[in-house]
């Protein structure tokens, strides 16, 4: 799909900086600046200019079907990794497709652009965006060191999931996720015509509106369609993990709220004899977590969080940091020496809270 299609020359606001870049390098051509111009090209930055595998890949939430109507991620090199026009059924943080632009390969794109349509508001939105090209690159050349495989491997996509109220949040992944950005759209009249020639639209937003949950259903009826729930996944707090006797940690996993995932360490790992895992610095509350350990005796064990208990875990880092704002958090194992046992709590250096919901299991690792 050609960069300058319409998307690209139609969109409103903070895009304006971007076009009037591209009609500037128009007019250099036109003057015969074509020197220059490629002057400018060879002296971009690497994470300009670098080349990867990249996919762009869409979601959105379950429940609240979109379909978009166009967009892309846009590149240094004037090309763009484009979104195929498709229907959106979920999931937060997951897609389901991917595409590819040209040979596959792309440097870090500088900006997102993207029209869609929303089945439960029957709303077009669009939004144009800069994206943290530096950052994207230095993660994609950091990559992570995959314990399975034992190689090295990077991110390959770019997700992209649209919520309600023309919300847009997008993550790098690859076997770790991290989170780029939340970003918030405009409300667009668009001519639904040319998104759908064939449809007649408030039949088609009826019968679509009657697959919904009833619950989502509920919050169309009444007016209380938000992003509360997902901006509540996106708080961070600073916290870390600890343990009541030193352990020998081998690998870890750590899935997150906010569809972060950190699977694989940066660099290879070694086996560290620990009473603490990660820095205590902000990061989102997790919803998983699977440690690694040698429990003494010849033992490998598992430690495992399956699932924390949405409400009970949200709302404990929220109380405990609203109490104690100033004091990290740190989610304790208390376990026995042979590590067959173990209890979960939430705790800063005046409070403790057991999260009771969110049972721990301990297996053998054979």
């Amino acid at each position: 799909m050609p960069t300058n299609s319409r998307l690209g020359l139609s969109l409103p606001g903070n895009g304006a900086l971007l076009m009037s870049t591209r009609f500037s390098l128009v007019s250099f051509l036109a003057s015969g600046l074509v020197l220059l111009a490629l002057t400018q090209c060879q002296s971009l930055e690497p994470y300009q200019t670098d080349r990867f595998d990249l996919t762009a890949g869409p979601a959105a939430a379950e429940g609240y079907p979109m379909e978009i109507e166009e967009g892309r991620f846009t590149t240094s090199d004037g090309k763009s990794i484009p979104f195929a026009a498709e229907f959106l059924e979920g999931d937060w943080g997951l897609s389901h497709s991917g595409v590819v632009s040209g040979d596959g390969t792309a440097p870090a794109p500088d900006s997102l652009e993207v029209r869609w349509f929303s089945y439960t508001e029957d709303k077009f939105y669009q939004g144009r965006w800069l994206m943290p090209q530096q950052r994207i690159h230095d993660l994609i050349q950091q990559g992570y060191w995959n314990t399975d495989t034992k190689r090295h491997e990077t991110y390959h996509e770019l997700t992209m999931c649209l919520l309600p109220k023309g919300v847009a949040v997008v993550w790098l992944s690859g076997r770790n996720q991290v989170l780029l950005g939340r970003y918030q759209a405009n409300e667009v009249d668009f001519d639904f015509k040319r998104f759908n020639s064939a449809a007649n639209r408030p039949r088609m937003i009826a019968q679509e509106q009657a697959k919904l949950p009833p619950a989502v259903q509920a919050q169309i009826r009444t007016h209380t369609l938000s992003t509360q729930p997902w901006d509540d996944y996106l708080k961070t707090y600073p916290w870390h993990i600890a343990f009541s006797q030193p352990l020998k940690l081998t690998d870890y996993g750590i899935f997150y709220f906010n569809a972060e995932m950190t699977q694989y360490a940066p660099t290879k790992n070694t086996l560290v004899q620990t009473k603490t895992l990660l820095e205590p610095s902000d990061k989102p509350v997790p919803n998983s977590v699977l440690l690694l350990i040698e429990a003494g005796y010849g033992r490998k064990r598992q430690i495992q969080v399956k699932a924390f208990d949405e409400a009970e875990t949200l709302a404990a880092f929220k109380t405990l940091h609203a109490a104690h704002p100033t004091s990290p958090l740190t989610l304790y194992f208390e376990t026995d020496e042979r590590v067959s046992k173990a209890r979960l709590f939430l705790q800063t250096d005046q409070q403790r809270v057991e999260l009771t919901k969110s049972p721990v299991a301990l297996y053998d690792d054979n």
